[in-house]
């Protein structure tokens, strides 16, 4: 955490207004300390901007706690709802600078009116979020969000065991999402510059030769595997990749 606090410190300019962040990095998995980061960009006068792609449902999200000047997040991954169901949080102090795009009925009723209604879109996915939370309600959300990170964490050490290889980070740095190193030479790559384009070899290989969906992404010169544990999940999907 202190490396990319150190990071950001040295990167904020007098002139920056708004910096963004990633809560969960997509790439890397990992977890970033966004209440120090936000803390540190309010002392210097800087707005923050969270993308929660990756957060609802993998963890505890309180807005009053994590003090966000904007937060935007969707539903449609670890909480399971239906593609289009997404969110922008905007902290009180700001909502009367902030309009949608598409002006329509509740235009100059406030903040939840003119977003609530912007035109022809397809609500159907928000409805179906009240039946997706029963669905966490029953089972625990607590529960549930243990359960996958510790599952998590027991697939990406056994692959590590299986490859003699290591994590991107610290374990304690991720969640239900682990970046794991591959073993070097897989499908003929070697090196310690490969890029993207090799990444999509080995991911594509896994796809279509193995019927195995995961990332593959090439960070600093060597590739990794971005894997995920859910409740639909088993550790026999790990083994099998492991293989």
């Amino acid at each position: 955490a202190k490396e990319i606090l150190d990071a950001i410190t040295n990167n904020i300019h007098p002139d920056t207004k708004l910096a963004i962040f990633d809560h969960i990095s997509s790439n890397y998995g990992i977890i970033l300390p966004v209440e120090e980061i936000i803390k540190l960009c309010h002392q210097r006068g800087v707005k923050v901007l969270i993308d929660g792609a990756h957060a609802p449902g993998s963890l505890n999200i309180s807005m009053r706690y994590i003090g966000a000047d904007f937060y935007v997040g969707n539903a449609h991954k670890w909480l399971c709802c239906p593609k289009g169901c997404a969110f922008l949080y905007v902290n009180e102090a700001h909502r009367a600078d902030i309009r949608p795009l598409a002006v329509s009925h509740g235009y100059g009723h406030g903040f939840l009116s003119e977003f609530s209604w912007i035109g022809l879109m397809d609500y159907s996915s928000y409805f179906a979020l009240l039946t997706v939370l029963e669905f966490w309600k029953h089972y625990g959300t607590e529960v549930v969000r243990s359960y996958i990170h510790s599952k998590a964490r027991e697939a990406a050490l056994l692959l590590m065991k299986a490859w003699g290889t290591s994590l991107l980070a610290d374990i304690n740095m991720f969640g239900s999402m682990i970046v794991v190193a591959l073993p070097n030479g897989v499908l003929g790559l070697r090196g310690d510059q490969l890029v993207y384009d090799d990444a999509e070899v080995v991911q594509d290989a896994l796809y279509y030769q193995y019927k195995i969906e995961v990332p593959i992404k090439a960070i600093q010169g060597k590739l990794y595997v971005r894997i995920s544990f859910h409740m639909y999940n088993e550790m026999e999907d790990y083994q099998k990749l492991a293989d």
